[in-house]
Order: C-alpha cells, then structure tokens, then sequence
C-alpha cells in the first residue's frame, strides 16, 4: 500500500526540470532583447502625444521637427532620428505626424526578430 501511495506523488524528472529551465531561457532571452526597442518606441509615442498636446506650435513642420529632435535627445533616444517621422501638412494649422519604422534585433545563434512599430498624431500649429 506504501508503494502505491510513493509512485503517485512522484515530482517532475530531470527531463522536465531541463525543458522548464530551456522555456525560461528562451523566453528571458526575448525578453531582455526585445524589452529595450518597446520601450524606446513607448517613449517616443509619448513624446510624440506630448508634442501635439502642446497649445501651439511655431514654425510649422520645422518647429514640429526640431521640439520631437529635442525631446528625443533628452530621453536619449539613439536608433531612431528624426529622418523616420513624416511630417505632412493637412490643414492650413494643422500637421499629421507620423512614426513608421522596423527594427531588428539578434536573438541567438542565426535568429533575429524583426518588429515593426507605426504610431501618428495630429498636432495643431499657430
């Protein structure tokens, strides 16, 4: 009747432990590979929602573009620039702002990922 009882509360084998240990690795690795490019783009979408809540703009898409160029430096945003947003005039005070980029990062052995980020603002000038 012991036996019974020992074989049914068994724990996880070796082979289990390793493939648990593998999955967490994989998933680690990911993670701090892939963490650092979303949060620059959460910080330029966040720089860019600043921007067009400011009251007013001047200067047009050159005041647009240099107040994104200086934000960006201030949060020390190095592999976008400003040559990746388009900056285009829809109203007579009003610009659409749009960041479309893909970047790549090297995740182990010969697997990269790719991942692409799109975000667009409005943003009203004087």
């Amino acid at each position: 009747m012991i036996t019974g009882m020992k074989k049914s509360q068994r724990g996880m084998g070796m082979l289990g432990i390793l493939f648990t240990i593998g999955l967490l690795a994989f998933f680690m690795t990911v993670l701090l590979k892939l963490g650092p490019l979303y949060a620059d783009f959460w910080t330029l979408r966040s720089i860019m929602v600043e921007v067009s809540q400011q009251s007013a703009t001047e200067g047009g898409a050159r005041g647009i573009s240099d107040m994104l160029g200086k934000r960006m430096d201030v949060n020390n945003i190095r592999s976008i620039t400003i040559n990746d947003f388009e900056i285009e005039k829809q109203d007579q005070n009003k610009f659409k702002v749009t960041l479309n980029y893909a970047q790549q990062a090297h995740l182990f052995f010969n697997v990269d990922a790719i991942v692409k980020f799109e975000y667009q603002v409005e943003v009203k000038t004087q």
